[in-house]
């Protein structure tokens, strides 16, 4: 397919080897743009094969209407033309609409965005794969959360999705698909991250993202779910010393992205370098810490656009306004924007512009957008002697 029009066509890998080179030289992730939505998160169907109980996107049946594929390609062009650079397919089950995701990432490649796929991994085999890999997509996220296969399976309500995961696993790998495993941190599966990382590493993975769970989506119910501060410090502390040790690069996706800065300045201070692994490069080089509305949003199936995946309000609809027209007036990102608005603790915090504490919790637990983030970091970072100030990239949340 090649449907791209004059003046988008590009090359990802000449941009994959330019972001290589800031990280060998300048030792610096992707270079952030001022207001731009360098990376979209584009859920191309609520249907899922699945039902987690703690899915943001309260994922199970199809929208009734959900985007052609005419109408994401054209919003597609719409993100070329406002400057994206990486683009997250995910859902429900991206998978349940292939033909589309294998159009999609086709015309990425034509018009230089990098292409990426979040998948439960049921519908993964080495056939997929490889079209997949044929397509142009770079890399493909599937989620483990338990070391044990059973509670896996309990906790995805579904048997056999643990060794669907794992065989969906070693065909991306076998095709020299990139893959990236995904875990949702929680009080249920804290004490077994561990050992799953070490089974990871026997698989050959190299780059997890660690999800911090937010209460929204069919998971709205579930704060009790969500780690404590003093559970992540510890958590923070294994994820640095398998980084450390190289085997692993890590992200936290919604919550904290300040929190993969944090783990990379600790590793400066101790002389240590970050290990050279693919999600090193997507680190964006910037002192803003939640980057919804500032270079990321989230489109929805059926054309809707949030700041992001977490925080489910809804800012226009590409089928009744331009997205640039969304992205650059909609009252909701302008406000996003000013963090002088901000409220509570968030408000008063000297770190506002570098944090900004995450949106999506502080809605979703006082249903106010702007109000402050229950689960301040400051005491984290300043326990570890690790100022906020200090922290230059923030990792993108996915979702």
């Amino acid at each position: 397919m090649n449907l791209c029009v004059e003046g988008h066509v590009g090359d990802i890998r000449l941009k994959l080897f330019e972001m290589l080179i800031r990280q060998k030289l300048l030792d610096k992730g992707l270079k952030a743009k001022t207001l731009t939505p360098q990376i979209v998160s584009f859920a191309i169907t609520s249907a899922c094969n699945l039902k987690c109980p703690h899915c943001h996107a309260n994922a199970k049946k199809a929208f009734a209407s959900e985007l052609t594929i005419k109408e994401m390609l054209n919003a597609i062009n719409q993100m070329a033309d406002l400057g994206t650079e990486v683009l997250i397919f995910s859902g429900g089950e991206p998978l349940l609409r292939k033909n589309a995701v294998l159009n999609l990432t086709e015309y990425c490649s034509d018009l230089g965005i990098i292409p990426a796929m979040l998948t439960n991994g049921v519908l993964l085999n080495y056939k997929t794969a490889m079209e997949l890999k044929d397509a142009g997509m770079l890399a493909v996220g599937i989620p483990l959360d338990f070391a044990s296969p059973q509670r896996h399976d309990e906790f995805r309500g579904l048997p056999g999705t643990f060794s669907r995961a794992v065989n969906a696993i070693k065909a991306c790998l076998n095709v020299d698909l990139k893959v990236v495993v995904t875990t949702m941190a929680m009080n249920s599966n804290f004490e077994e991250i561990s050992k799953l990382l070490h089974f990871l590493a026997k698989l050959g993975v190299e780059n997890v993202v660690l999800y911090d769970f937010i209460a929204t989506g069919r998971g709205r119910e579930l704060f009790n779910a969500a780690l404590s501060m003093e559970k992540w410090s510890k958590l923070l502390h294994r994820i640095y010393t398998a980084q450390a040790e190289g085997d692993f690069f890590f992200l936290v996706s919604g919550g904290s992205p300040l929190y993969p800065g944090f783990i990379m300045e600790k590793q400066r201070k101790n002389e240590t370098q970050p290990p050279d692994k693919l999600l090193r490069q997507f680190m964006v080089h910037s002192k803003v810490g939640c980057h919804a509305a500032l270079y990321y949003l989230s489109l929805r199936p059926n054309g809707d656009v949030y700041p992001c995946p977490f925080l489910q309000i809804n800012a226009g609809n590409i089928r009744e306004n331009s997205l640039f027209e969304i992205w650059y007036r909609s009252e909701v990102f302008n406000i996003l924007r000013n963090r002088k608005l901000l409220r509570g603790k968030c408000g008063g915090c000297e770190y506002r512009e570098i944090c900004g504490g995450c949106r999506a919790r502080a809605y979703a637990k006082t249903g106010d957008f702007m109000e402050h983030d229950p689960n301040c970091p400051l005491e984290l970072f300043e326990t570890e002697e690790t100022p906020l100030s200090a922290i230059e990239e923030f990792g993108i949340c996915v979702g």
